[in-house]
């Protein structure tokens, strides 16, 4: 009884971890044509990310579960695991074969996010196929081989569905029903214009700023730039962040780590980046890092040349915040940019 049970909860899973499965593949062949559309869209990016944790969480733990399974068909000697039938097609191709294609995808898009923007449209569809074959050919085996033999017995399934064809397209409306209410959270129809309007605004201003600093290093060179631009930057930002519902003056009052965490705040608040990371590497040195920037679409356009020894407009939005609150100078290291953001080390000077 108990493992009838447990088969039938693995069942489970794989229809649960399908949905989301589904949902996300639904997400990334609505921005198919162009995934740098994603970049800036956080609400979208925000729930691809945790269906996708959810999904890769639940494939891993049936993954485990189904090697033990594995385990106990080898030692009981089931020649069914090297002849074609239910449990070689789930043992080799839904379990070897999916595991790795899975994991393949999933080192991608845990530890070479830049790759995912470029190859997505065919990493995603890759882990799809992935997921695919672990789910069908487990639905086959208990569909067509494991509970015919329950039926038999006069048993059936308590918690799955009796029906191979319930059981194949729950994943499918369930799937696209968490696509649908992803757009519902994201907006109506209006809230999007109004999104793509300020994205593109924020593009827009975002190269001017880099041709501005181009400019201004050629013709008056890094120490004027500092010298005279950051300073005037904290008056510009004083007055938008006022508008945007914080206080320049308060945040005067606070020590340099608590002010721009705060300010950091603010500029994920108002939808400019999904998140502004400090790490401080000493007392006077720390790196700022925007993850998801609304305006990352612009490296889309620009050449590895283009940004070389280029600032993130953050870095210099920090630097200007250090140095009205400190009165120093910084140095600010040529900013490191990826596909969703930048890194940018700043040091305060003597």
């Amino acid at each position: 009884m108990f493992m009838e049970l447990w088969i039938e909860l693995m069942i489970l899973q794989t229809i649960i971890g399908y949905c989301f499965a589904v949902a996300n593949e639904f997400i990334g062949l609505y921005n198919i044509k162009d995934l740098n559309v994603m970049k800036g869209d956080f609400e979208v990016v925000r729930y691809h990310k945790r269906f996708g944790w959810i999904e890769v969480s639940i494939f891993y733990i049936l993954f485990i579960q189904c090697m033990y399974m594995l385990y106990a068909h080898l030692q009981a000697g089931d020649p069914n695991l090297f002849i074609p039938s239910g449990i070689w097609a789930h043992s080799w191709i839904g379990g070897l074969i999916a595991s790795i294609i899975v994991t393949f995808k999933f080192i991608v898009a845990r530890f070479k996010k830049d790759q995912i923007y470029k190859y997505g449209k065919y990493l995603g569809p890759l882990g799809f196929t992935g997921w695919s074959l672990a789910h069908w050919t487990s639905l086959y085996n208990f569909y067509f081989v494991v509970l015919p033999n329950w039926n038999s017995l006069g048993r059936v399934a308590f918690i799955v569905p009796n029906s191979f064809i319930w059981a194949a397209i729950i994943p499918f409306i369930v799937g696209l029903s968490l696509f649908l209410f992803v757009l519902y959270r994201r907006g109506s129809e209006m809230k999007e214009k109004t999104r793509f309007a300020f994205n593109q605004i924020a593009f827009l201003l975002h190269g001017v700023t880099f041709g501005y600093e181009k400019s201004a290093k050629e013709l008056l060179g890094t120490p004027a730039l500092f010298k005279y631009v950051v300073p005037r930057t904290y008056e510009f930002i004083e007055k938008m962040m006022t508008m945007s519902g914080l206080d320049m003056k308060e945040l005067e009052k606070l020590s340099l780590s608590d002010a721009l965490k705060e300010f950091m705040k603010m500029s994920e608040k108002i939808g400019m980046a999904e998140k502004v990371k400090i790490k401080w590497e000493s007392e006077k040195s720390f790196i700022i890092e925007s993850v998801n920037c609304s305006t990352a679409q612009v490296r889309s356009v620009m050449t590895k040349e283009e940004l070389t020894n280029a600032i993130c407009p953050w870095a210099i939005f920090a630097a200007a915040i250090a140095n009205k609150l400190t009165g120093k100078e910084l140095r600010m290291e040529p900013s490191e940019f990826n596909e969703i953001g930048a890194l940018t080390k700043l040091t305060l000077l003597d």
